[in-house]
């Protein structure tokens, strides 16, 4: 008996680690550990061999459902989280509006057509929707349409006529007023603004306030290429300099407009015998464009102008003293368009990035929940939002809707703790499939593409100078999910390579928690 009594304490200690592993609660939590210093040194391994030792890395991962934290690397840290920053935004607007949300464009006026079919002033009312493009969504640049450009306003215009309206003493107004006047956002990089991305917020918008430049190279080395810009050929007057190079030489397009300006300056080359480039401009006024394409396509209704085309909105001196002029009595409905859900649009500004559509979105939420449509409003609601699901003043610093400014700044343990509200939240299967998906769309189509995670990434990019960001869910094998936050920053990198570090991180996590 003697032996046994000596190695009692070793059988009982065996006993105890059996216990531990192949108790459900406990045996994932040693499984959770047990990996966490491999990832560590992983993680460590692609920084070094990506030349990022000097910039930040953040990372947070956390287990779903519940929310407990898996692996964290500077995660309570604040980073720019470039377009990771529409998760908030479009969450909270999932949340707060409901996915079936409609926006309402009205045409109005203040009295109905007299016995002769004339009214005074007629007022196209915009209200935030941003797909009066016709487009189908989600789309990108070269895009599948229902039919033409203006087929929002066409339809209106119909209507009016069949109203009975003949003839419009007055002007037309171009109603803009259910938004501030502040068409771009603190810290928004003046050489953002002639780009598509870069485009002024509306209330009235037309093909996201952007046009569509296509540069063609021409026949031979040494010509110019050239120059198309779609839906509206004539807005801008192109200064055109981009020559056709060589075929396979790399192509360097660079574009510049000044603010204000309606010239648009072009250069540098393109390959000869390349498909060509396609590239968005921003809409310098995109009301007043607004304004002339309702005109026209009333006209064409045989409805007649005494007046002007003009814009009313209200500016930010106007709201925050109280001097606005009082709004114009037009109250008889002549027609109204209603925009999809919410839901589609959210899955379009999510799949390809859409800046204007996540700023449009936060000064909805501004107007429906305060009735005033201003950029702070907006930025108020979203940090009430997420104090409602613990995230602290501390963890955020929101300046815009979109991302694109700088100043934005949160830190990867709040995108956790969204990622892990949403995926309990009613809406959270929208919410999730509006997110791009690996290797299949999106701007995550090309990512991911022959790994274990293809398909099983449903996460939002982000990229800006120096900065690369990837937020989302991860289906593993077996059943588990996980949720996730990656945001690398002060990065040397080109913002390819930043991409493939990022991708490389995620494919470690995935691989890490998927044995």
């Amino acid at each position: 008996m003697k032996p046994f009594v000596r190695f009692r304490p070793v059988f009982f200690l065996l006993a105890a680690v059996c216990a531990l592993l192949f108790t459900p609660s406990l045996s994932a939590r040693w499984w959770i550990f047990h990996r966490r210093p491999n990832l560590t040194k992983r993680v460590n391994a692609l920084l070094q061999a990506s030349g990022v030792r000097r910039g930040r890395l953040g990372v947070e991962v956390v287990r779903l459902p519940g929310g407990k934290v898996l692996f964290a690397r500077d995660s309570e840290h604040l980073f720019q989280p470039a377009s990771n920053m529409k998760l908030f935004t479009t969450a909270c607007a999932l949340e707060k509006l409901g996915p079936d949300f409609i926006y309402r464009t009205t045409v109005e006026s203040a009295d109905p057509p007299d016995a002769q079919g004339r009214v005074g002033d007629l007022y196209l009312v915009g209200r935030g929707d941003p797909d009066l493009s016709n487009r189908v969504l989600p789309y990108h640049l070269r895009t599948e349409r229902r039919g033409p450009a203006d087929a929002a306003f066409r339809q209106l215009a119909a209507e009016v006529a069949a109203k009975g309206v003949k003839v419009v003493t007055g002007n037309l107004i171009a109603d803009d007023d259910y938004f501030i006047d502040e068409p771009y956002a603190p810290d928004w990089a003046v050489d953002d603004m002639p780009w598509g991305y870069g485009a002024p917020v509306t209330a009235l918008a037309f093909e996201d306030n952007e046009l569509l430049l296509h540069i063609q190279p021409a026949q031979s080395a040494g010509e110019l290429a050239s120059i198309q810009i779609t839906p509206l050929p004539h807005y801008y007057t192109v200064s055109n300099e981009v020559m056709t190079a060589a075929a396979k030489t790399p192509e360097d397009i660079q574009l510049d407009r000044a603010p204000g300006a309606y010239e648009l300056n072009v250069w540098g080359r393109i390959p000869a015998g390349s498909k060509g480039d396609d590239e968005t401009v921003a809409i310098q006024n995109p009301p007043e464009v607004i304004g002339r394409i309702f005109r026209r396509d009333l006209e064409a209704d045989g409805v007649k102008f005494l007046g002007h085309i003009a814009v009313q909105n209200i500016t930010q001196i106007e709201a925050a003293s109280g001097t606005a002029p009082p709004s114009k009595p037009h109250t008889i409905i002549l027609a109204e368009h209603d925009s999809p859900p919410l839901k589609e649009d959210i899955t379009m500004t999510l799949k390809v990035s859409q800046n204007l559509h996540a700023e449009m979105l936060l000064r909805t939420l501004a107007h429906q929940l305060t009735g005033v449509g201003s950029r702070s409003k907006g930025l108020a609601i979203l940090r009430r939002y997420v104090a409602g699901f613990g995230v602290t003043p501390h963890e955020v610093y929101f300046v815009d809707g979109s991302g694109l400014s700088r100043a934005v700044l949160v830190s990867p343990a709040a995108i956790a703790k969204l990622l892990v509200h949403m995926a309990q939240s009613p809406d959270a299967r929208i919410f999730e499939n509006a997110l791009p998906v690996a290797g299949v769309d999106g701007t995550l189509a090309d990512r991911f593409k022959g790994t274990p995670a293809q398909g099983r990434i449903h996460g939002k990019t982000g990229s800006l100078e120096h900065v690369n960001s990837l937020s989302g869910y991860m289906d593993l094998p077996k059943g588990k999910k996980l949720a996730f936050s990656i945001i690398v920053n002060d990065n040397p990198l080109h913002w390819r390579q930043g991409e493939q570090l990022i991708d490389q991180v995620a494919l470690a996590i995935f691989k890490a928690y998927s044995r």
